[in-house]
């Protein structure tokens, strides 16, 4: 970047392009270490194809590894933001592309990684001869938190659109507060519990239905302004 750049770029678009090269390389940072954690034996054989290296690997280093990885890696989405304001000015549609394509791969990437632990269960369940039970104990333990983290961060994204729409500084109109994805989502919990034979259908995808119901409201909203 040169001179001329860094005049031309306010002090907040600057802060805002550090910040995200700072989140973006702490990601890459502990999503290895945590990559590191759950699948390093000292003895090698990662091309096994029976994943016999995770028996070499310590219960609480497996946990650890998943946890530090699956929660760090959102934090790629930043270093793809970050890329794409710097690579300003070339054209809108070729930055846009790269950070598409990087948050595209990196959600992947974030649902490999978070699967990897199961394949270590199961590999040390074999050896330590576990039962169904057991098994199936330490993968809940190992995925019901991370649902639990999406819903906090949900949940507070919703109170601040809903302050947002509510103060009026957005473009939608106020009653779009009520359709917050946190209050559709509960939405969603009360139909299973007052009409099961609705919610039994909509349960199973409930943080789907919430987002497809929010996006599609917002954008008949937002359509109907801008006609």
């Amino acid at each position: 970047m040169n001179r001329i750049d860094n005049a031309a770029m306010d002090g907040s678009a600057r802060r805002l392009l550090l910040l995200t090269g700072v989140l973006g390389a702490l990601g890459a940072l502990l999503v290895g270490i945590g990559e590191f954690m759950m699948q390093f034996s000292p003895t090698g054989g990662y091309e096994a194809a029976d994943y016999g290296y995770f028996a070499q690997v310590p219960a609480w280093r497996l946990s650890f590894g998943h946890f530090l990885g699956a929660l760090a890696a959102p934090l790629y989405l930043a270093g793809y933001l970050h890329v794409y304001l710097a690579m300003r000015p070339a054209p809108s549609w070729l930055r846009n592309t790269v950070l598409l394509l990087g948050i595209y791969g990196f959600v992947i990437g974030d649902v490999w990684l978070g699967s990897r632990v199961y394949l270590g269960l199961i590999v040390q369940a074999q050896a330590g001869g576990l039962d169904a039970t057991a098994l199936l104990a330490q993968a809940a333990a190992h995925n019901e938190p991370l649902i639990q983290v999406v819903r906090v961060v949900i949940g507070l994204a919703s109170l601040l659109f809903v302050g947002a729409v509510l103060s009026r500084r957005t473009l939608y109109p106020r009653w779009m507060a009520a359709f917050s994805p946190i209050a559709l989502l509960a939405a969603v919990f009360v139909s299973y519990a007052i009409i099961p034979a609705i919610g039994v259908y909509l349960l199973p995808t409930a943080m789907n239905i919430a987002h497809f119901t929010f996006f599609m409201l917002s954008l008949l909203v937002l359509a109907r302004r801008a006609g």
